[in-house]
């Protein structure tokens, strides 16, 4: 059964609330917003998106088993907000989180663009990223690396991906099949 639009909460908020592991989100409450949250008949949230920002997480292994406990269909969270915390990684449990379609990750100490991409990669129907503010995007050709291997993506760090990039990408590709 999805939850339709009208059902849903707001994004559950825990930004700001000084948490060092994901398992904190469990005893800990979103902040108060301008709408109420709402929970299913098992006590649990109602919503499409989860803002974990600005607090001190340094891993998010246990993010799936975490949120699971807290939202009633984490399959159906289509936003995940982890900017400004100390992640150096991303737990391959994420892709658990299949129905992901925006998650924004700047701000954070991810250096090992392959392995972030790795990870990522497994989401098909994410569709906005933000990765900048990483140690990461210091890596040569950042920008091209991302987008050839997530090409779904429509904006990478809050800036659209232009008609002529994903033209220049497939291109390159061609040229890069046609030596081979």
């Amino acid at each position: 059964m999805m939850i339709s639009a009208a059902d849903a909460s707001p994004p559950l908020d825990f930004s700001f609330r000084n948490l060092t592991v994901v398992e904190d989100l469990g005893g800990a409450k979103p902040r108060r917003g301008v709408k109420r949250y709402r929970k299913s008949a098992s006590g649990l949230y109602n919503c499409h998106s989860i803002r974990i920002n600005n607090n001190q997480l340094m891993s998010i292994r246990g993010i799936y088993a975490t949120i699971y406990q807290i939202v009633e269909r984490p399959e159906q969270l289509t936003w995940l907000d982890l900017s400004f915390n100390k992640l150096t990684s991303l737990s391959a449990e994420l892709v658990e989180l299949s129905g992901l379609k925006i998650m924004y990750l700047h701000g954070n100490l991810l250096t090992e663009l392959g392995k972030v991409l790795q990870t990522l990669k497994n989401l098909s129907q994410l569709y906005s990223l933000t990765l900048h503010g990483n140690p990461l995007e210091e890596h040569k050709k950042y920008r091209t690396r991302i987008l050839s291997t997530l090409p779904q993506l429509r904006s990478l760090d809050f800036t659209n991906v232009t008609v002529s990039e994903k033209l220049h990408l497939k291109n390159k590709v061609k040229k890069t099949v046609s030596k081979t």
